[in-house]
């Protein structure tokens, strides 16, 4: 399965990594991705839509890391800006609907 960092783009701050969730994390999409960080941050269930990367309404940029980047956890925030920097790609902006 594929990993995905989310990183809010209100703040700049990685919302997520679904490495920090072993098997848990292992979901199919970047919207199932956040849906997996919302549940752990104890939010409601809330919809989400594709936009474009340059999209002004977008609430979270998705970055997929590739199988050969390094596979541990990254336990901060630091940690986590450089792998998505040196290994992360765009793979898509969410914008995201209350339920």
């Amino acid at each position: 399965m594929a990993r995905f960092v989310a990183i809010e783009r209100g703040t700049g701050r990685i919302y997520g990594d679904t490495a920090r969730f072993g098997s848990a994390g292992n979901v199919v999409s970047p919207a199932d991705a956040v849906c997996l960080f919302d549940r752990q941050a104890g939010r409601a269930a809330r919809g989400f839509g594709y936009v474009k990367a340059d999209s002004t309404a977008a609430h979270y940029d998705v970055y997929e890391i590739p199988r050969f980047a390094p596979e541990s956890v990254t336990a901060s925030e630091a940690e986590a800006q450089a792998l998505v920097r040196e290994h992360g790609s765009l793979v898509t902006s969410l914008v995201t609907y209350n339920s």
